[in-house]
Order: structure tokens, then sequence, then C-alpha cells
């Protein structure tokens, strides 16, 4: 029977927060959002190679630019936009078929380091031992990275070319004013189902319960959103970064913004953890001399 998370057992909230917080920095999850961001910054650009030389060969190049800093531009921070534009550009000019094969294999080895990173916080956070073998570690991360990039690449469809799709197909404006309030909400879906999966698969749990919404997704994709709102404000009204780092400030925003955006993932991790046993949330992990060698060791 599925625990509910939503449910405290009579725990204050104010108690719950504490412990979450005691285990974020006992399963140093500032630390481990920096490996998630070293990897998936370095995944970021392969991935961008792989997608503009595949757009390349069926020329649609220029489109597939658009649409993706059409997507950055409403999470990431603009220096880190023009970056990766930049970036693209470059892939546009010399796109090919050794591109597109580096594009794939460095994109999907990032990716899954960055998911290894995900999953030894999350075994730590649950208080398990990593029993699956390296290559089913592999495998379970080389699965979430291409079932979460789906998602969010559906999502970004959704967004993008979701009116013209329904002005095609309805006809009348109640249709399409429903659709343009129901787009938002589906995207959201879709973002918290990522979320969830992440959550389920990610951890080597002997008996995990399904959630399709989870008090951790929420919070998660609430301290996502506070993280892109909160960055591009200060970047419009400070400029000391600029001068800090000079022509690098723009790969330090991006940088920052994986880190923050990897605390909000790994801490919503951690408090499904927590709310997983809210009266004992600070169990000492079990030791197994049995436990398999971490993905990223």
């Amino acid at each position: 029977m599925a625990v509910n998370l939503f449910s405290l057992n009579g725990v204050a909230h104010k108690q719950i927060v504490q412990r979450a917080w005691t285990e974020i920095r006992a399963d140093d999850v500032l630390g481990r959002a920096a490996q998630l961001a070293y990897y998936f910054f370095l995944a970021l650009f392969p991935f961008l190679i792989c997608v503009i030389a595949t757009l390349s060969v069926f020329g649609f190049a220029d489109r597939g630019r658009m649409l993706l800093l059409f997507l950055l531009a409403r999470f990431v921070p603009a220096p880190a936009v023009q970056l990766i534009g930049a970036t693209i550009d470059q892939v546009i000019q010399g796109s090919g078929p050794l591109k597109m094969s580096f594009g794939i294999v460095a994109s999907l080895w990032s990716a899954s380091m960055g998911m290894g990173a995900i999953m030894s916080t999350l075994n730590a956070a649950y208080k398990v031992p990593e029993t699956r073998s390296l290559f089913r570690q592999y495998l379970v991360a080389i699965e979430l990275t291409a079932g979460i990039a789906v998602l969010l690449i559906t999502s970004v469809l959704i967004a993008v070319f979701g009116d013209d799709v329904i002005a095609a197909l309805a006809s009348g404006n109640f249709v399409f004013a429903v659709w343009k309030i129901a787009k938002w909400p589906l995207g959201f879906v879709l973002l918290a189902l990522a979320f969830e999966i992440t959550y389920y698969f990610a951890p080597d749990l002997s008996e995990p319960d399904w959630h399709w919404i989870t008090p951790g997704t929420l919070a998660g994709i609430f301290l996502l959103i506070a993280v892109s709102i909160g960055s591009r404000i200060y970047l419009r009204y400070s400029s000391s970064y600029g001068a800090a780092y000079g022509s690098l400030g723009a790969v330090i925003v991006l940088l920052l913004w994986f880190y923050l955006s990897g605390i909000a993932l790994l801490a919503g991790g951690v408090l499904n953890a927590v709310l997983q046993d809210p009266v004992a949330a600070n169990i000492p992990a079990p030791s197994s001399p049995a436990a398999a060698p971490n993905i990223l060791s």
C-alpha cells in the first residue's frame, strides 16, 4: 500500500522542514548539485550539436535554432542564452554526420553521469545501499535521461506549436481560448511527470511506491521557477558578474543556473524521502558489504 506523502502523521510542518534541511546537509546535496551542474553542462553542448546536426540533414537547422532559443529564453538567464545561441550558430556552419555521432555519445555519457549523481543522492536520502550492478546503473541512467528528454521536448512542442495545431484542427474561438488556458497546465503536468519518474526509478528501493504527484515534486518545481525568476531579476539589476568574470560571465551564469536547478531537483527528492517516514527521518544509513560500486566511482 502506497504511503500518502501529504499525510504528516501529526508531525508539524516546521519539523518536516527542519528534518529536510538536516537531511540535505547530511547527504551533501549542495556538493552533489555541483556534480550535477558539471555533468549537465558537459551534456548541453554535445546535445545541441546532435540536435542541430540532425536537423541540418533535413534542412530545418534554422527553425530548430529558433525553437531551442525560444525554450531556453523562458527559463535560462539572458547571457547564457546568448552563449548558447552563438554556439548553435557555429554548429550550423559546420554540421555533419561525425558531429551528430559525437553529440549522441557525449551527451548520453555526460547526462548518465548526471543521473548517477541523482541516483546516489536519493539512495543516501532513503538510507539504502546501491545494490544494482554498474551495467544496471548505467542502463537506468540512460533510460531516465531518454524518457525525461522525451517529456521535456513534448512539453516544448506543445507550448510552441500547440496553437497552430489547434487552429488547424478546430474551428471557433471557444476551442482556441480553452486551449490557450489548458496548454500551460498540460506543460506543468509533463514537467511534474518527469520529476516523479526520476524520484521513482533513481533510488535503489526494493518496493518503490508510485505517486502521480508528491510534495517533493511540487517543492522542486517551485524552487526551479524561483531560481529562474530570481536569476533573471538579479542579472537585470546587477552587472557585477560581468565585472568579476569578464567574457566568462555567460558561462558562469549558465553553470550557476544548472547548480541551483540541481539543488531544486535533489531537494525535492530528499523531501519525499523524509516524508516517507516523517516520524523517524534521521535513521542511520544501513551498511552492507555487498553494496555495488556507484556509477560515479
